[in-house]
């Protein structure tokens, strides 16, 4: 299965609805439901359990509110992690013999949605490091086999990596991806968890480029990222002002 490539836009296709929904469950991503009431709208966090593709529903967690809903009300969902946000609206699904006990079910069933709505989340500077440097990184497995590859653009909340060598196979499922391990021109190191976003192939020069998202980074590492970051950008502004005068 192809990573899903996250950029701003709709997801319609059901495969990649369903590989979205089962990567917010595998990296827990904040999910939540959001409804109208009055001028407030309300946000209400959720567990996404489960998603069963051959019934067409997805699984959340009993909410009291949830459970006093008609079948055909429709809900909005959301779902969060490091620089990707996504919204999808869904009805909730009772077979005839689960109605009676809709009210005391543990657990809510909801359609797969018909399209998610993605936006990345531009709270961030992304430097583009291709100008300016070379940044090595390693990306780890959770085979344990490592890929070299090089830093192409970084924020705090992710980066884009270019990997001399077409990867369309060994990464058809991004969850193959564990972690990555930057090693930064000062000579320190950057060791962060990693999952994989979107990644484009050029079979032709033999190429991918990497869109991955950093996870469960240590206070140290994000310390380190922000300085690096800082770093570059007056690099830049530097070189920038050097240009113009």
């Amino acid at each position: 299965m192809n990573a899903i490539n996250l950029t701003d836009g709709d997801i319609t296709h059901r495969k990649e609805v369903i590989q979205l929904l089962k990567m917010a469950i595998s990296q827990k991503w904040a999910f939540s439901y959001v409804r109208t009431q009055g001028k407030k709208v309300n946000s209400q966090a959720l567990e996404l359990v489960g998603v069963k593709a051959n019934e067409g529903v997805f699984t959340i967690g009993y909410e009291p509110s949830i459970a006093q809903m008609e079948i055909s009300d429709p809900l909005m969902f959301r779902a969060q992690s490091g620089g990707v946000s996504i919204i999808f609206q869904s009805i909730l699904n009772v077979s005839p013999d689960e109605d009676t006990l809709s009210k005391t079910s543990s657990l809510h069933h909801f359609d797969l949605p018909y399209k998610i709505a993605c936006t990345q989340l531009r709270k961030t500077v992304r430097v583009n490091l291709e100008a300016i440097t070379e940044v090595p990184v390693v990306l780890y497995l959770v085979s344990g086999a490592l890929i070299e590859a090089v830093v192409i653009d970084i924020s705090t909340t992710g980066a884009k990596f270019k990997v001399n060598q077409d990867l369309g196979q060994e990464l058809q499922d991004p969850e193959v991806l564990d972690a990555c391990k930057i090693s930064l021109p000062n000579g320190e190191t950057l060791q962060t968890g990693a999952h994989l976003i979107g990644m484009v192939n050029d079979a032709e020069s033999g190429t991918s480029y990497l869109r991955c998202q950093f996870v469960h980074m240590r206070t140290q590492d994000e310390e380190m990222l922000d300085v690096f970051i800082s770093d570059m950008l007056r690099q830049i502004e530097s070189f920038a002002a050097g240009s113009d005068s």
